[in-house]
Formats: C-alpha cells, structure tokens, sequence
C-alpha cells in the first residue's frame, strides 16, 4: 500500500493519503488507468485522461472525490 504527505487546505494540516485507494477510486470513474510518474522531481504528479495534476488533493477535487475519504490515521503504541 502506498501513502503521501500532503497539505491539506480544508483541515489546515498534513495528512496521509492512501495513494493507491485514490488512484482505485479515479480508475473506477475515469475506466482508464491513472499514471504515476516515478522520478523524485515529480513524485506525487499522476496523468489522468491526458491531464497532469501535481498534488493529490488536486486530483480529488477534479474528480470530485473528498480527500479526507482517503486519509490514513496513524496509530502510535
């Protein structure tokens, strides 16, 4: 499973992105795959559709998905 960090403007804060479940998420709307580009320059931007987005909330947001559904709560024992 793979997480991020991101900023996140409606709550302030960073928070942890379960990656994959979003990227799931916007393949099951969009019915292509989303492409992650793997060079550390550009870790966090995907193409969807021909459309480049640099953050995870970016692409959320275009396809009207709350980032917060996809947010990782840490637990520390």
């Amino acid at each position: 499973m793979a997480f991020a960090k991101e900023y996140n403007q409606h709550t302030k804060r960073e928070i942890s992105i379960d990656v994959d479940a979003l990227l799931n998420a916007v393949a099951d709307i969009t019915g292509e795959t989303v492409q992650e580009h793997e060079d550390n320059k550009e870790a966090h931007m995907v193409t969807v559709q021909g459309r480049q987005y640099t953050t995870f909330g970016e692409l959320a947001e275009a396809y009207e998905l709350d980032i917060r559904d996809f947010t990782v709560n840490e637990v520390n024992n």
